[in-house]
Order: structure tokens, then sequence, then C-alpha cells
């Protein structure tokens, strides 16, 4: 059953007076309104949306606006004032929710979530209709704004939900509750807001809680916080250790046989990494469970090539550039240095600050410079206040090179990049390294 305006003013309590009418599109973003959209006025930082509906309501037939603020007009379509918004969307989504057919699989980890969601959508493709999170809108509006994209012939809703405390999780749920519960890993991400990781695995485990009936969790089974967590629901796990329902042997670079309640399938990525493979891995399961053909899942898994802005890989000018500047925590750091280590010619990492480490902050950069000795890493350019940990705790075997700010590693990789080398960009998000990987790429191909 399609969102209605007059559904819309049942749900959330509202009155109103016009015409019944079925709204196709809920956006934030006014760019993106066409008839019979529900227009959702977000009072941002930079844009108020309430200052785009007069425009809107004189360009547009049929919409409907979700708001917080009274208008200084009377629109021709219907308003909906609420006191919050969020909880508001989130109301709207479980209304919507509840007339599709679609299974929702929630995703939550440390890290690689939006990843593995998407490696979660190709494996379902060559099988059922199914949508998932746009890019990584895991929060109170992302989440809800994607249950509330859910088709009627969809058969499959793969919803990414973040956290940042204890309880996030649970108020997501509230809304957009799982059949499928899956969750990545446990690492020190937001160690500075949780202080251990014991509590981050309760915080993940939230998602196991809201099970519907007769739901199932698919759980990273080489992580001990899960494993041994052993929640009151069905559970099945995935992972490279013999006691798990969904695990990989006999690995060859991307290529692996991958084991699963009833047999086995020969699995050969285009991905790179040992990290690539527990992504396919939990594809995989959650697909699984749902009944698929694990022909036709290794048949998707296989046909998935990332989604460009994590680990990009380019050869340019003599040069094998991975950038994989999106974002960074020690355990995606390190699966990142595993790839460049498999790369030929001289491996090159250039490394910034991980952020939100809390306590862990010194641990974790100790920890990637243990693992670039242990790799024999040839070259690493470090930037950023706490990639200092970094390079001081690098041995004097490794070529290494410090500067405080991003923008002064440039410089330096004019100076020490040279052809056949493999280049590493890895930071977190706000360092925006993936500025200095732009940078050397268009001076290779300019020279190329």
């Amino acid at each position: 059953m399609k969102l209605t305006t007059e559904k819309i003013a049942q749900t959330l309590g509202c009155s109103y007076t016009g015409a019944d009418y079925p709204l196709d599109h809920v956006v934030c973003d006014s760019r993106e309104v066409t008839a019979g959209t529900l227009f959702v006025a977000i009072a941002g930082e930079k844009h108020d949306g309430h200052a785009f509906i007069r425009e809107l309501d004189a360009r547009y037939e049929n919409l409907a606006y979700l708001i917080t603020q009274p208008l200084d007009f009377v629109p021709r379509s219907p308003a909906f004032r609420v006191r919050d918004i969020r909880r508001a969307l989130g109301m709207l989504a479980r209304t919507h929710l509840s007339g599709m057919h679609a299974r929702v699989i929630g995703v939550t980890g440390s890290v690689g979530k939006t990843t593995t969601k998407n490696f979660i959508l190709s494996a379902l493709a060559p099988a059922i209709k199914a949508t998932g999170t746009k890019g990584n809108q895991n929060n109170e509006l992302g989440v809800p704004l994607t249950a509330l994209s859910v088709a009627e012939d969809d058969e499959a809703a793969v919803i990414e939900m973040g956290m940042r405390g204890l309880g996030q999780i649970t108020y997501l749920t509230d809304f957009v509750r799982p059949d499928i519960a899956l969750i990545t890993n446990i690492g020190v991400s937001h160690m500075e807001l949780l202080g251990s990781r014991e509590n981050i695995a309760k915080a993940k485990l939230e998602l196991v809680d809201a099970l519907q009936p007769g739901g199932a969790a698919l759980l990273n089974g080489d992580e001990p916080l899960l494993y041994q967590a052993r929640p009151q629901k069905k559970c099945y796990y995935f992972g490279l250790q013999d006691h798990n329902d969904y695990r990989a042997e006999k690995i060859e670079g991307n290529a692996f046989t991958l084991l699963y309640p009833g047999g086995s399938l020969h699995i050969s990525l285009q991905v790179e990494g040992r990290h690539q493979i527990m992504n396919a891995l939990a594809a995989f399961g959650a697909g699984h469970m749902m009944g698929i053909d694990p022909a036709l899942l290794k048949t998707g898994i296989e046909a998935f090539r990332g989604d460009g802005r994590r680990q990009f890989t380019q050869c340019i000018g003599g040069i094998t550039i991975i950038d994989d500047s999106y974002n960074a925590s020690p355990e995606s750091m390190i699966a990142a240095l595993r790839v460049l280590a498999q790369k030929p010619g001289r491996h090159v990492a250039v490394l910034g600050d991980m952020l939100e480490l809390g306590a862990y902050e010194e641990q974790g950069h100790r920890e990637v410079a243990a693992i670039c000795a242990e790799l024999k890493i040839d070259v690493v350019i470090t930037a950023g206040k706490a990639a200092r940990i970094l390079y001081d705790a690098l041995p004097p075997s490794i070529e290494k090179y410090y500067v405080p700010e991003r923008i002064q590693a440039e410089p330096l990789l004019r100076q020490v990049i040279r052809e056949g080398d493999a280049v590493l960009f890895k930071a977190s998000n706000s360092m925006e390294f993936n500025r200095l990987a732009r940078a050397l790429k268009e001076r290779m191909g300019n020279q190329s």
C-alpha cells in the first residue's frame, strides 16, 4: 500500500482538508521534488527546508509537506506539522513497511557496513528485486527514508544501521524491525563514546534484540564478542573458522571455496582482500537464509565490483593507486595495507589520522605501525596529529615521513613516488585524503 495524504494524517494524528492522493517519493532535498512527493523540511545548519516550500508549492501539484515550523502562507498541498520530524518520519516508515511484502535485512557493524550492504544487493539481484540504503545514509533520517523507498514489488530491503551510542539502534528498530540481523564485526570505532569493545558489541547486538518474530541473526563468528554472546534468538555465523555455518577455505587470492549448510561452491571475487571474502560470506549467508538458490547467489557475488568510493584501484602513468580514503579505523586500515602488500612494485602507504578512537587512539595507531613492519611496507608517509603516533612507532627499516597537515604531504608525494609504485591512501574521511589521491591521479594522468 502506497503512502497517501490520508495515511500520513492517520499515522501522525494530524488533520488536513483536501483530497486523499498517493505520494510516490519522500525526500529531504528540494531539488529532488516532483509531483507526488512528500517533502520533509529539515532545518539544518546550512539550509532550512521550510524556505523552499513556497516555491515548490507553486511549481508542483499533489505534494505534501512534513514541517516543524508554521508557514507564512497557505499552501495548496497539505502541510503536516509535527514536534519531532525524525520521529514522525520513523512512524511513517513503520506504517509504510507494514503494507509491504519485502523482508528487511538490517546491517550494522564497526566497519564494512556499506560494502556488505552493497554486496548483499549484488548477491540478491539475479534472483529477486531488492532495494537498499543509498550510500551510507544509516542514521535517524537515512533509515526511515530508505524504508519509505521500498516498493510494492520489492522482495527484500537491505537497510544499513549506524550507531554512535547505546540505544541508538534500538531507536531505529522501533520503526524498522529486521527479519535478518547482520553484524559485520566489532571494532574500535566510537570507542570515545562507548569506552570499550564490550559496550560496542552490546550496542550492535540491539539489532538482534529487535528481530521480527521468526527472524534470525547472521553474526561474524570469528569475533569472540559475537560468537560468545549467544543471544536468545536463532543465529547463524559466518567467517573463516571451522565452527561457522558459512565459511571459506582453500583461499587463493580472491578465490575460495564457500561452505554452507548443505553444500559448497567455488567463488572468485572481483574485489581484493580477506575482508572482502568476509563480506562475501555475509552476503551469501543473508541470501541463503532467505531461501535463494545458491547458484544465483554465486552469480551475484561474483559480479560485485565494489561501490566506487572504497578501495578504488586505478593504474595511471605506471603507478597503481589505491584510493581507500573514504574512512578509516585500525581494522580497515590494516585490511587495506594487506591489499597493498599483494600488489607488484614498491609499496607506499600514505596514512592519516584515525579518529573517534578515544582512549584506544595510541594503541590503534601503534597496531597499524606494527602491521606496516610485518608486511614490509617500503615507504610510509603520515599526516595529521594522531598520525605522529604511527610515524614514531615505525621501525627504522621503513622509509618514513611525517607532516602535521595533509596539504604538506602533496610535495612529498611528488618527491617520493616513482614509476612502478603501488600507493595506498587511507585516513578518516574528515582528513580529506581523497584530495591527495586525486592530485596524484591528475599528475600521473598528465604525464602519461
